[in-house]
């Protein structure tokens, strides 16, 4: 179900029920290569909740394609949204959807750049009211990891590859050019082989906008990637639909009266 598509009157019906779980996908505007969409970590797990929700009924707010790509913004297409932004900005989203009486909100994230924000976000919610029980896939390929590694082709994945571009394949071939692929060219992060980070990992490993052979990319591969995440969200959302901890601990910790 369609949150933008469903009545005001059905939507207060929904939010009586005790199991109704409401999915927020997030994603990014950005560079994925000469042959994707700037938007395909938000087509991908937009597309992907959707599919969840007809196995398992959930409430799918609309995409949210802006994001942080602080370290994409050098090309073409990037619409980066500062830090603190987005984060007061996920907060009110979170607390509307409270506000409607959904009290169960699940993040459901496709963009890398993403990850570490919403581990702060979840962690935050220890400080400021939250009257509502916050679950969050921070991971892009949560769910996939055996898969990828059955159908890989190509050492280096990870933006607009083999493996993103097999996703895309799959749900929205027609956004494809697949006539301007060619191997990626990286380069070595400063400071390789230290476990130590520098602002600009991304830029110098990454200075094309995408990584790996996305040649390798298939239909078919995008099919098994795909289903797989369905199902393991399909798992997590019959999960939440059940879960008593969280609500119980936030009412424990007072943090529903902060």
């Amino acid at each position: 179900m369609k949150w933008e598509e469903l009545t005001a009157d059905d939507l207060a019906e929904l939010s009586r029920r005790n199991d109704s779980v409401v999915v927020v996908p997030i994603g990014s505007l950005e560079k994925h290569g000469p042959h994707l969409p700037l938007g395909t970590d938000g087509l991908t797990i937009y597309k992907i909740a959707l599919n969840a929700s007809e196995i398992e009924p959930c409430i799918i707010l609309p995409p949210l394609f802006y994001s942080y790509v602080a370290d994409m913004r050098q090309f073409p297409g990037a619409i980066n949204i500062r830090e603190d932004l987005l984060l007061n900005f996920l907060e009110n989203v979170c607390e509307e959807v409270s506000r409607n009486g959904f009290k169960k909100i699940l993040i459901v994230n496709g963009h890398g750049g993403n990850v570490s924000l919403l581990r702060l976000f979840a962690a935050s919610r220890l400080t400021r009211k939250t009257d509502y029980s916050l679950y969050i896939l921070a991971e892009p390929w949560a769910f996939e990891q055996k898969v990828l590694q059955e159908i890989r082709e190509t050492d280096e994945i990870g933006h607009a590859c083999e493996i993103e571009t097999s996703f895309m394949l799959y749900l929205h071939p027609e956004l494809c050019r697949m006539e301007r692929v060619k191997p990626a060219k990286t380069k070595p992060k400063p400071l390789s082989g230290i476990p130590a980070i520098t602002p600009v990992d991304w830029v110098v490993y990454c200075p094309e906008g995408y990584v790996g052979d996305p040649e390798k990319a298939t239909e078919e591969k995008g099919r098994r990637l795909v289903e797989t995440y369905v199902n393991g969200l399909v798992e997590t959302i019959r999960k939440i639909k059940e879960d008593k901890v969280v609500g119980e601990t936030v009412k424990l910790l007072g943090l529903d009266k902060l």
